[in-house]
């Protein structure tokens, strides 16, 4: 199929909306709307006449959980990386492997535990039996992608299916322009995002960034940034090559990734051991990337319990004590906000939002008793009312919140179901003490008095 200039504003329009979706209330977001039309115009004549370029992405670094340096694409880039995602993740999902957990629809980090479990309790036969488990992790992996590889990868796979019926039983070569696809791909590719990106922030932030994880240093032709829609696809393609290399070549039954992260299992030991320079030479070889020799292990399965941020125990999981202390922390400060401030209705929906994302993410662990010593609280409940697993905060209609039904909301330590009632505090409450804002774990009982001597 040769692509058309109205089909190409259909193609456009949509992976706006698919941008926009989640986003509406960005700057970026806002600032394109204004003038969507006149952008997407725009974007339809460059995209015709291929004369389509990205703009400069925005680089900056994030330290949690560790430093990386990450490249954020101008809203208008994004719009064009969504419109080739929609042409190639319908014809590549049906080719991944289902222990492939990064950017899919239905997958993710909570999936990847819960098949990592599944695996585990498999290949242990229920935890009767001893295991192993092999983890490998690649050394750059976005940093050392090869970009030719990539798009030879894809190209290949477009002309093989082009005789082939799509999903909905259309011939591919009916839905796509290979010329059109590869025009896209190298338009991504190709160029350098680190020679003319904008820096957000200060220069000392790259003081202590490993060279291996910094775009600038990667040799020509290698390295895709971190931020985009379409670095994640071309990362699952790229790896795609190794996952059917390992199950249908070295045949290993329990295996699976996100992104770089893998796991092998297997109930011989040696077998591992012989697997693994034979997995490093094609991931070399084949994939153009390097094992991380720092960060292999070979573990049993009794003590290969950590995995996308997670302790696996035989029946439960946990979350790891890097989740567990950031959230102490968070749910400190938040306390001390609603004690010593008055905070006003966009500071209490800031507050719910942050409980609630942990709350949310915490919910998926055995977590209850951890979230409830944390949210038990007076200062929240002055506030705040939760559901009976303290999986989600609600803010108190008298402070801008809905209304509640009493099935729906309650306070567990009463008998019975209501919201619990709190009486007012006095104008000068806030006078009366000082806090200081970094409190340390072992003083929540000095909060918990001071809290309870506000309530008078």
């Amino acid at each position: 199929m040769v692509i058309t200039e109205q089909q190409i504003r259909e193609d456009l329009y949509q992976g706006y909306f698919d941008a926009r979706q989640h986003k509406r209330n960005t700057l970026a977001q806002l600032n394109f709307e204004i003038f969507s039309e006149h952008e997407l115009e725009d974007l339809i004549f460059d995209l015709v006449r291929r004369r389509y370029q990205p703009k400069p992405a925005y680089c900056f670094i994030t330290f949690d959980p560790i430093q990386r340096e990450v490249y954020a694409s101008q809203f208008r880039d994004r719009v064009v990386q969504h419109m080739l995602f929609n042409y190639l993740a319908p014809l590549f999902e049906p080719l991944f492997i289902y222990d492939t957990y990064s950017c899919r629809i239905g997958k993710g980090t909570l999936f990847g535990v819960e098949r990592y479990q599944h695996h585990l309790r498999s290949v242990t036969n229920n935890f009767t039996q001893e295991a192993y488990v092999l983890y490998l992790d690649l050394s750059g992996y976005f940093m050392s992608i090869d970009k030719k590889l990539v798009i030879d990868t894809i190209m290949t796979e477009v002309y093989k299916h082009l005789e082939k019926p799509a999903f909905d039983s259309v011939l591919w070569k009916y839905k796509l322009d290979p010329e059109f696809i590869e025009y896209l791909l190298h338009c991504m590719l190709d160029r350098n995002p680190s020679i003319d990106c904008i820096r957000m922030g200060s220069l000392d932030n790259w003081v202590g960034l490993p060279k291996r994880k910094c775009l600038r240093y990667s040799p020509e032709g290698f390295g895709i940034v971190i931020g985009d829609i379409t670095s994640q696809l071309f990362s699952n393609i790229l790896l795609n090559i190794y996952d059917q290399f390992v199950k249908r070549i070295i045949k290993i039954k329990h295996y699976g990734h996100y992104v770089d992260d893998m796991f092998h299992m297997h109930e011989s030991e040696k077998f591992l051991i012989d697997a693994k320079p034979r997995l490093e030479e094609f991931l070399n070889e084949k994939v153009h990337v390097k094992v991380n020799s720092d960060k292999w292990r070979l573990l049993p399965a009794s003590a290969a319990n950590q995995y996308l941020g997670a302790y696996i125990r035989p029946y439960y999981v946990m979350p790891r004590q890097r989740t567990i202390d950031k959230f102490c922390r968070v749910m400190r400060y938040l306390e001390y906000v609603l004690l010593m401030q008055q905070p006003d209705y966009d500071t209490l929906l800031q507050v719910r939002a942050r409980i609630n994302s942990y709350c949310g993410l915490l919910a998926h662990y055995k977590s209850y008793n951890l979230r409830k010593k944390y949210l038990d609280h007076p200062a929240f409940y002055y506030y705040f009312t939760y559901d009976r697993g303290f999986s989600k905060a609600i803010l108190r209609p008298e402070y801008g919140g809905k209304k509640v039904t009493p099935y729906e909301w309650y306070n567990p330590d009463l008998e019975n179901e209501r919201l619990i009632k709190v009486p007012e505090l006095p104008q000068n409450w806030a006078e009366r003490f000082s806090m200081p804002v970094d409190l340390p774990l072992e003083e929540r009982n000095a909060l918990q008095f001071l809290a309870d001597n506000l309530l008078i």
